[in-house]
């Protein structure tokens, strides 16, 4: 699976985002916006968002929720995260999360890790450790 066999997709501001020219991204599936897990996983992904930007990481989550709703979630908590918009299902029809909370890392276009079943406390951090230790062992 490669970032460019991935559909294009609204963000939470109505501009599309694609997927295409995406080198190395995170991509978090979570159930729904402005509940309590979900609002703790978008919290911790922007809070260490500077991090990935770092090691040269995109992190955008996906919701089925609409574009309003992650406008409205992303102000009131002032993510730094975009948040896309899969409302037609077509990017969870491709890369099929688990119980809509899965996280997906791809690094040089290529998905090389899934996390299923994700407990959302904790878990920006772990994939931040993730990628930290896999690039400083090459």
């Amino acid at each position: 699976m490669e970032t460019k066999d991935l559909p294009d997709l609204l963000d939470d501001q109505g501009q599309v985002f694609s997927f295409k020219d995406k080198k190395d991204i995170v991509i978090y599936f979570y159930p729904k916006d402005d509940t309590p897990g979900c609002t703790i996983e978008n919290n911790d992904f922007s809070m260490l968002y500077q991090e990935f930007q770092k090691l040269n990481l995109e992190v955008v989550g996906v919701s089925r929720d609409s574009v309003q709703s992650h406008s409205k979630f992303r102000t009131k908590y002032n993510l730094s995260v975009k948040l896309l918009s899969d409302q037609d299902e077509k990017l969870y029809k491709i890369l099929n999360p688990e119980k809509s909370r899965s996280t997906f890392l791809f690094l040089d276009q290529k998905l090389v890790k899934k996390w299923e079943k994700v407990n959302p406390i904790g878990h920006a951090k772990e994939v931040l450790d993730y990628v930290k230790s896999i690039r400083n062992s090459k």
